[in-house]
C-alpha cells in the first residue's frame, strides 16, 4: 500500500484545467483509488500549492520527490516554459509518463517527446499501462474500479471534455492591422503625455505669474500651432464683442495705419456706423481731419485691441518656425502678416 505522501505529479498547463480535472477525478481518484494527499496537481486547492507558499519552489520540490510524473501533453502544454522544464526534469529521472490529448499527432511533439512512444489519453492500452505503473510504485489499483474510472474518463471525452485550443495564428493582414493599431495607440499615448506635460508646465508658470499678461501667457499651450489656434480664437472671441467699424479701427491701429471717416456719399453705412460708435464713445472722430481713433476706456475695446496685438506679435515671421510658416501659407493663402488686411480677413 502506498503512503499518504504526494507521490504522483500531474504536469499540465493551467489553461487545460477543465480537461485535466476530469482526468484526475475519473482515473487517479475514482479509478486508482488515490486520495488527494497522494497527488500533486496545481489546479485544485486540495492537491496543489498551500496558500502563502512559493509556487515555483513547491513545484520544484514536488517534482523532485514524486515517484511518477504524468505529463498531460496538449498543444498549449508545449508552449509553457514551466511545463517544458518539468518535462525535462522528469525525463532525466526516468519517471516520465507522457500522454497526448486526443487528436494530437506525433509530428506536433517537441523537446524530449518525439523520441518516445507516446499515445493519446483515449487509448485503452496507454490507460491500462498507467494503471500498471501506479501498481509498480505501490498503489493497489483494483481492476474493477480502474475499469469504472476509465469508462467515466472516456465518457467525459465523448461528451466534449478537451484541452484548451491554441490561439489561431494571425494572418499577415491581421498583424499589420495590429501593428497599425499599436502605433496609433502609442501616438495617442504620446500626445496625451505631451498634453499632460504641457499642462504641468503651464501650472508651474501660473504659480510664478505676477501680472495679468503673465497669467495669459502661462495659459497658452507650448505647441506652435496649438498656441496660434488659442491666440486666434481668443482674438476672434473679443472681436465678436465689438461692431465691425470698431474691429476695423482695431486693425488700423495694429497695422499702424490711420483710419478716416469716409464721405457719406461714398460709404453711407460705414459713415453712419462710425458716428454711432462715436456717440457711444467707443470711437473718437477728429472734427478737423476726420481721423478715427479707438477709445480704450471701454473694456471690450481694450480686450480686443490687446488680443489683436498679441496675435500680430505671434505672427512675426522671425519668431516662427519654417514648418509653421509653410503650414500657415498653405492653410490661409495669405502672407503671415496681420498688418495686411488680407491676412486679417482670412484668419479673423
Amino acid at each position: 500500500m502506498a503512503t499518504d505522501a504526494a507521490r504522483v505529479f500531474v504536469s499540465h498547463a493551467n489553461a487545460d484545467k477543465a480537461y485535466v480535472s476530469k482526468f484526475v477525478d475519473n482515473l487517479l481518484i475514482r479509478g486508482a483509488g488515490l486520495n488527494t494527499a497522494q497527488i500533486f496537481y496545481t489546479s485544485a486547492a486540495d492537491t496543489g500549492v498551500p496558500s502563502g507558499q512559493n509556487l515555483m519552489e513547491v513545484v520544484r520540490q514536488e517534482a523532485g520527490s514524486s515517484h511518477l510524473f504524468i505529463a498531460l501533453v496538449t498543444p498549449v502544454y508545449q508552449t509553457r516554459p514551466v511545463c517544458v522544464a518539468e518535462l525535462g526534469a522528469a525525463w532525466a529521472r526516468d519517471l516520465l509518463f507522457p500522454i497526448m490529448s486526443p487528436g494530437m499527432d506525433r509530428s506536433e511533439l517537441e523537446g524530449v517527446l518525439p523520441g518516445r512512444l507516446i499515445k493519446t489519453s483515449d487509448d485503452d492500452e496507454v490507460l491500462d499501462e498507467l494503471a500498471d505503473r501506479l501498481r509498480k510504485i505501490g498503489f493497489d489499483v483494483a481492476t474493477l474500479s480502474w475499469g469504472i474510472g476509465k469508462a467515466a474518463w472516456k465518457a467525459s471525452l465523448r461528451a466534449g471534455s478537451a484541452p484548451a485550443a491554441l490561439p489561431p495564428v494571425p494572418t499577415i493582414a491581421q498583424l499589420k492591422r495590429l501593428e497599425s493599431e499599436l502605433e496609433a495607440t502609442q501616438a495617442a499615448l504620446d500626445e496625451a503625455n505631451k498634453k499632460l506635460q504641457d499642462q504641468l508646465d503651464r501650472n508651474a508658470k501660473l504659480n510664478k505669474a505676477k501680472s495679468v499678461a503673465e497669467v495669459r501667457e502661462a495659459n497658452l499651450p507650448s505647441d506652435e500651432r496649438e498656441r496660434f489656434d488659442a491666440i486666434r480664437e481668443a482674438t476672434r472671441s473679443t472681436l465678436r464683442e465689438v461692431t465691425g467699424v470698431v474691429s476695423d479701427a482695431i486693425w488700423h491701429q495694429v497695422s499702424g495705419q490711420e483710419m478716416h471717416l469716409p464721405d457719406r456719399m461714398d460709404a453711407p453705412d460705414s459713415h453712419d456706423a462710425i458716428l454711432e460708435e462715436a456717440k457711444k464713445g467707443r470711437l473718437d472722430v477728429d472734427r478737423e481731419n476726420g481721423e478715427v481713433a479707438l477709445d480704450t476706456e471701454y473694456p471690450e475695446v481694450e480686450e480686443a485691441l490687446t488680443a489683436a496685438h498679441e496675435l500680430a506679435e505671434f505672427l512675426h515671421a522671425d519668431d516662427r518656425s519654417e514648418h509653421f510658416a509653410s503650414w500657415f501659407k498653405e492653410k490661409f493663402k495669405v502672407p503671415m502678416n496681420l498688418a495686411k488686411k488680407g491676412c486679417w480677413d482670412a484668419i479673423l
